[in-house]
């Protein structure tokens, strides 16, 4: 199954990573929303497992960690606001605004 994980508001020229189960699946710097659709990015992971161990940082700040259940909850979307990393987990895929 496809877990995703969107970056969405919030995120202005910052270095982002995300890791599953503490193997880095995405890592890049640069990113900013674009706030025409609120998104600044995206990853699909595949995963067998269960459950899952999300953890995203920014700026090498602490990151938020936050246990996933693909089957149930395959969308994840992170938002960074006021300095701080939110982790959404939902049933569907949140639309673009």
């Amino acid at each position: 199954m496809t877990l995703r994980v969107r970056l969405g508001e919030g995120f202005q020229n910052n270095t982002v990573s995300v890791k599953i189960d503490g193997k880095q699946v995405y890592g890049r710097s640069g990113v900013s929303t674009d706030w025409t659709i609120s998104r600044a990015d995206a990853v699909d992971v595949e995963t067998r497992a269960d459950s899952v161990q999300l953890e995203v940082a920014v700026d090498g700040g602490p990151p938020a960690v936050r246990a996933i259940e693909p089957a149930r909850t395959p969308f994840v979307e992170v938002r960074f606001v006021n300095g701080e990393l939110q982790l959404h987990a939902m049933e569907q895929e949140p639309p673009m605004m």
